[in-house]
């Protein structure tokens, strides 16, 4: 029991002499992680302690005062003063006050200074500083646009750090084509500024990160550009810092358009009624483009347009302007118009502009072009790549639409009436109007029906039901179209996935004879409802095939 009695005293005295912090006065080094203890007297008011921070990130000082009051700073190599000097008061011997003072901070030596409050106050004090590291990826010195980081698109994220004496990190980019750039920041800065620059060092937006509430705030934003050298800055201030992080993407705009084509002497030339769309791109510095037409007769054109934000002007060789058109789109979701306009006979301008200050992106246009003399009908939502094939199908009494005056291009056509167009397009012998075995046919289409049946170009569903009020898809308009006008689709690769082996020879054959491309690369879109305008279109196509 002795021993015991011996040895627990010794090894709690051991204990706590390990566990006092270590005592250090005026220009001491100390350590990361390490607590001193101090104390201000008289006759020596301030206590100096030199910092080596290795690497960039948050230097956390933590100071213990166990007198009324006294003030804490730090400075760097120039001895400049970072940030504001903080006072600590109401400390008692029995009762310290706390401080916690945090500074980003880049790699250097710094000074940690406690001193009197005033020459009134005087006592020990407790310190003690720490680093947690930005663990930043940038490559110091990138401070301007000479220094600019050089940072690949579509690469891993950036992860920066502004700090209290680089408060400007500057990025550089090299883009080989035009398209749009898109730029994400998760930033932990309470706010900043991000600014893009040019070649020139131009600037050509900024914007603010907003504010950090304690949560990454996620900023995102984008611009279209043509190809060049651009940079990027993120900046703060005394009271804006932090770690952020930043991703680069870019998407090329992949276009068919003629540069130069930015006003009326290197407009582009365009064909009417070629059933070909243009697909352009409006950017920063490339504002407007010039389409020229040439009007062959009075009539009517339609213009076609599909973009996020541009607009465009109809305006003639003086500049009189005839139409324009302002899109509402968003990013990724286009907006499209198709308007038509009465003309003479002459020449003609579209003008794509961006609708915005720095948005202009990606942009289709299609034309098309009647004479007034052969506009076969008055409806109203008859226009564009619709025109020709619905006048073609009045013409030949096919149909006359469902009003006067609305012959209802986008909706979708039931199978009975597929079977009437068909039919009358044949111009089958349809005199047999005796019913059907299918129950579900109306009396108006049994003589259409009988005839499509008896020439194997259209059964029904069923031995009793043709799927009459059903709507007609795109496959099984494939094959009534191959069946009517006998068409082969040998030698056609098939690009599309969506098409099963029932409906394969058909698509092919419709492939081969330009009378559809699909709904996308690799989707025709089997099973999708057909509309009254694409058969009509297809009909037509298909009819000059004969």
């Amino acid at each position: 029991m002795k021993k015991i009695n011996i040895i627990v005293p010794t090894l709690l005295l051991f204990l706590s002499v390990i566990a006092l912090p270590t005592f250090a006065k005026a220009d001491t080094s100390l350590p990361l992680n390490t607590v001193v203890s101090g104390s201000i007297t008289e006759q020596e008011p301030m206590d100096a302690y030199t910092v080596t921070v290795q690497e960039a990130g948050i230097l956390s000082i933590d100071v213990n005062v166990y007198f009324s009051a006294a003030f804490l700073e730090i400075r760097d190599a120039k001895n400049e003063r970072i940030g504001n000097f903080e006072g600590v008061f109401h400390g008692r011997p029995e009762n310290p006050t706390n401080l916690n003072k945090k500074v980003n901070l880049e790699p250097g030596v710094y000074t940690v200074i406690v001193k009197d409050y005033n020459r009134t106050s005087y006592g020990n004090y407790d310190l003690k500083v720490t680093l947690n590291p930005a663990n930043n990826t940038e490559i110091e010195p990138n401070q301007s646009i000479d220094e600019a980081m050089a940072i690949q698109v579509n690469d891993k994220k950036i992860r920066g750090f502004i700090s209290a004496n680089d408060t400007e990190d500057y990025y550089k980019i090299e883009l080989v084509e035009q398209g749009r750039l898109f730029l994400e920041i998760d930033s932990q800065m309470m706010n900043g500024t991000v600014r893009i620059y040019d070649a020139n060092g131009e600037t050509v937006t900024w914007e603010s990160l907003g504010f950090y509430n304690g949560l990454p705030l996620l900023w995102k934003s984008h611009i279209d550009f043509d190809a060049g050298t651009y940079y990027i800055s993120v900046t703060g201030n005394d009271t804006y810092q932090g770690i952020y992080e930043m991703l680069v993407s870019f998407s090329p705009a992949i276009t068919d358009e003629v540069e130069p084509n930015n006003s009326i002497a290197t407009a582009t030339p365009v064909q009417l009624n070629d059933l070909k769309t243009h697909k352009g791109f409006l950017s920063y510095t490339d504002t407007k483009d010039y389409y020229k037409i040439e009007m062959p007769y009075d009539g009517y054109l339609t213009v076609e347009f599909s973009s996020e934000f541009s607009a465009y002007h109809l305006i003639d060789e003086k500049d009189v302007p005839y139409d324009s058109y302002v899109s509402s789109g968003a990013v990724g979701i286009p907006e499209t118009s198709t308007r038509k306009q009465q003309l003479k006979k002459g020449t003609y301008y579209v003008v794509p502009m961006k609708g915005a200050i720095w948005q202009g992106g990606i942009y289709t246009l299609a034309f098309s072009a009647e004479p007034e003399s052969k506009e076969k009908h008055m409806f109203r939502d008859v226009m564009g790549r619709y025109t020709t094939a619905v006048n073609y199908l009045v013409d030949k009494d096919v149909t006359n639409g469902i009003t006067p005056f609305y012959f209802g291009v986008n909706e979708k056509i039931k199978r009975v009436d597929a079977a009437i167009w068909l039919a009358k397009m044949l111009e089958l012998d349809t005199s047999n109007s005796a019913s059907t075995p299918y129950l579900d046919v109306p009396k108006r289409a049994w003589g259409a029906v009988n005839a499509l049946k008896q020439a194997d170009i259209a059964n029904g569903k069923s031995k009793t039901h043709f799927g009459a009020n059903d709507t007609m898809t795109r496959g099984e308009m494939a094959l009534m179209i191959q069946r009517a006008y006998q068409l082969s689709g040998d030698g056609v690769h098939l690009p599309f996935i969506d098409v099963s082996p029932r409906y394969e020879d058909a698509v092919k054959a419709l492939l081969k004879h330009n009378i559809t491309q699909g709904k996308s690369a690799n989707q025709f879109g089997t099973n999708i409802a057909i509309t009254r305008g694409e058969m009509a279109i297809f009909l037509h196509r298909a009819d000059e095939t004969k």
